[in-house]
């Protein structure tokens, strides 16, 4: 077998189509086809061919994500990736992920970022999961909140009326929130497409906002034996400030023939359960992997965040694909910097690891207790991964 890698190109996608849909189970559409032409940029794709036909692809989404300390850096969002059930076993996946992440290297990203189907994958290619993502149900009927707000600053608005305000509400939100992950005008109108065969069965998007804040939500009709027992699935949630917050759940515990209210959007760190006289009304039902992170150019990784405590260390990184490198990471809540040096180090951990804290979502001394770090210096541990939390729970907040 002998296959070969090359670029995507503008006649590929009903081909890329077919192997993604092979690899997921789903059938695209011509409709389904010319909206993901709203995001996806074929150029930014690579193929793996054999014997002419496409049997492997991996893509990528330019995206921004947001850094502990409120910067941001740009990071290439891998996506698309799937390999034909035709050729499965046969190291495909290993020659794209490897080709595409030298071609990053090469063209100066500090780290690419990607979420997974399956948790057991893109470890080996040097990705760490950085952010979770939960499932959480909610109990409308006996949830109360503790301290209402003031009515009157939620409005239900119309998908035209939401385009025009919900940009600007997102970007002060995830300026506030590490891992969040910027939208471009193209994103945002793949966001407002609303096909019925998407649905599973519930209603159009509703969009409540707030000058602060916006909850979007669908409704699936349910009547149990006659009495109201609907479901509220929230699809897109951001609050930028707790006043914007309290005043959307209000607004969501209110409706009357609701049942629950269910999502994946909400935070591991929101605080409705202390808005609730009833914390546990709010379920996790499951928690998973979002964000998994590959750090590829250390010194713009490491200086792109900033830290919660001074620190100084010098870092050895296992890197199989890149390579072994050393460093001396100088920094703290102003500010970073990051340089080679020959000095023994502090500390060695696998690239993965690296990624998995970088966000502040994982404690290096997990980490280290499962032998992905190691430390000759107890304290520089200790206080590496006091500097590495976070002052927010990273959370991602945007499929890609």
């Amino acid at each position: 077998m002998d296959i070969s890698i090359r670029r995507g190109r503008p006649d590929d996608l009903h081909e890329i189509a077919r192997v993604d849909g092979a690899s997921f189970g789903v059938t695209y559409t011509e409709q389904d086809l010319a909206d993901a032409l709203l995001v996806v940029d074929l150029d930014r794709f690579w193929l793996a061919i054999d014997d002419g036909r496409i049997v492997g692809v991996t893509g990528d989404y330019p995206l921004t994500m947001t850094t502990p300390g409120g910067g941001s850096i740009d990071v290439p969002g891998v996506t698309w990736v799937s390999v034909s059930p035709t050729h499965r076993r046969r190291g495909i996946l290993r020659q794209l992920m490897d080709h595409q992440l030298n071609d990053y290297a090469e063209r100066g990203e500090a780290m690419a970022i990607l979420t997974a189907s399956e948790g057991g994958i893109y470890r080996r290619f040097g990705y760490g999961a950085a952010t979770q993502v939960r499932r959480t149900v909610l109990d409308r009927r006996p949830a109360r909140l503790v301290a209402p707000a003031s009515g009157g600053s939620v409005e239900l608005l119309t998908a035209e009326q939401a385009r025009a305000r919900l940009p600007e509400i997102h970007r002060r939100w995830r300026q506030l929130v590490p891992g969040a992950i910027n939208r471009t005008e193209g994103r945002w109108d793949y966001h407002f497409v609303d096909r019925e065969s998407v649905r599973d069965g519930m209603s159009a998007k509703f969009y409540l906002v707030h000058p602060d804040g916006y909850v979007v939500y669908r409704l699936k009709e349910h009547w149990a034996d006659g009495h109201p027992a609907h479901t509220c699935w929230i699809t897109d949630y951001a609050a930028a400030t707790p006043e914007a917050h309290t005043a959307l759940w209000q607004v969501l515990l209110a409706m009357d023939l609701v049942g629950t209210i269910e999502s994946h959007q909400i935070p591991i760190d929101d605080p409705l359960p202390h808005l609730l006289d009833n914390g546990r009304l709010l379920r996790t039902t499951a928690l998973n992997d979002g964000v998994w992170v590959r750090p590829l150019d250390l010194p713009a990784s490491l200086t792109a965040r900033r830290y919660g405590v001074e620190v100084d260390v010098v870092l050895r990184v296992m890197d199989p694909l890149r390579g072994d490198t050393t460093y001396r990471l100088r920094g703290g809540p102003d500010g970073a910097e990051c340089t080679p040096t020959t000095t023994s180090a502090d500390l060695s951990l696998t690239v993965d690891a690296l990624g998995s804290a970088y966000l502040g979502g994982q404690r290096l001394g997990a980490l280290a207790a499962a032998g992905r770090v190691e430390s000759t210096d107890s304290a520089a541990l200790r206080r590496l991964d006091l500097a590495f939390q976070a002052e927010r729970a990273p959370f991602h907040g945007t499929a890609f």
